[in-house]
């Protein structure tokens, strides 16, 4: 039988429109680099077609303006295949097979159909190994295709059927701040694209006097701006899927807008800007994206929960209402917006994230 050429290099497969997926692949892939391991993240927008990719800025602002506009189209997740470059994924397997790829680490769903030509195709197939992990508790809309082939492994954070935490992946080497530690503030946001009901509730919290560290997507956001809160900004000039000068991902550029609307960005080379805000904080007020809960466990920082994206981001929700680490906002605020109940939440946290296993370094001896 024929076996791949000796590799050390892990693929890693993620999505650069889905920071839900974005943002993990960048964590293992610098975590996996520090413990010696060969990696090359790729994103799957790469493989699209000019037009499809151009047409994300357009898709995502639509989405930040309009949540149930998001929310139905979330429900009609179609076939990638459309918006392939198909020339440009034959180059690609061509490529990977040349090279003996046979590791593989996949953070976004939508791979599937280019690991099953991959496949089809390799003649050391049997040596391949697909690593799928899931940051969301249950299967997510991009996991829609058959992946019940032997070389397809799932790996799950949190297993939402079981409620039950497998690992956490850390986000940073520092390690979770006592509460009374903590600055007073929480952080407040939609994820990636900004979506979901958030910024509702701003005014709200201002008039409980509570300091908010709000991320903005666009000018748009910061119309009544109150002073006791912090705007954070992601560089609209930064292209996920354009690699910097050492041929590198990188997380996104963020910045704190100063009273006069001005903007310095910084870029932080292991780990998301935004995470020290979250390590900071008293909670973070959001939906329940995947990515969050990875924030919520390696900072021990009990979620807020808003409306879910999604079912899947239902059942998030569901797993860490179960779980001990997060509340209803609406809960919260009928309880008078109280600290205690926070800690409570903080505490089960920090007790569960010494229990379970750095995922990192378990997939280091899994493999």
């Amino acid at each position: 039988m024929l076996t791949a050429p000796p590799t050390t290099l892990v693929t890693i497969l993620a999505s650069g429109s889905s920071l839900g997926a974005y943002v993990p692949a960048l964590l293992l892939d610098r975590q996996l680099c520090a413990r010696g391991l060969t990696t090359d993240v790729l994103l799957i927008e790469n493989s699209f077609l000019g037009e499809k990719r151009d047409n994300i800025a357009k898709t995502k602002s639509a989405f930040h303006h309009n949540f149930a506009l998001a929310r139905m189209a979330q429900k009609l997740v179609r076939d990638i295949e459309p918006s392939l470059d198909h020339d440009g994924v034959e180059r690609l397997l061509a490529a990977w097979e040349s090279e003996g790829r046979t590791r593989f680490i996949v953070v976004y769903g939508f791979w599937v159909p280019i690991l099953a030509r991959y496949l089809a195709r390799a003649s050391f197939a049997d040596a391949i190994r697909f690593d799928l992990v899931h940051p969301d508790s249950v299967i997510s809309p991009s996991w829609r295709y058959d992946t019940t082939d032997p070389r397809y492994r799932h790996l799950w954070l949190c297993d939402g059927q079981q409620r039950r935490i497998n690992y956490r992946l850390q986000v940073a080497d520092t390690p979770p701040l006592a509460y009374e530690q903590r600055n007073g503030r929480f952080v407040i946001h939609g994820g990636g694209w900004g979506l979901g009901t958030y910024q509702e509730r701003i005014p709200q919290l201002t008039a409980q006097g509570i300091g908010l560290d709000i991320t903005v997507h666009e000018p748009g956001d910061l119309t009544d701006r109150a002073a006791a809160h912090r705007y954070y900004m992601i560089d609209p000039a930064w292209q996920p899927w354009e690699r910097d000068a050492d041929g590198r991902h990188r997380f996104a550029p963020l910045g704190e807008v100063a009273p006069d609307g001005a903007v310095v960005y910084t870029h932080c080379e292991d780990c998301p800007c935004v995470y020290e805000l979250i390590r900071n904080a008293l909670g973070i007020i959001s939906k329940p994206g995947g990515s969050t809960l990875i924030d919520s466990l390696s900072a021990a920082t009990p979620l807020i929960l808003l409306e879910p994206f999604g079912e899947h981001e239902q059942r998030n929700a569901e797993a860490w209402l179960d779980l001990g680490f997060a509340i209803h906002y609406r809960d919260w605020a009928a309880e008078g917006y109280g600290l205690a109940v926070l800690e409570r939440l903080h505490c089960n946290l920090s007790d569960a994230r010494e229990r379970v296993p750095n995922f990192v370094d378990a997939y280091c001896s899994l493999r």
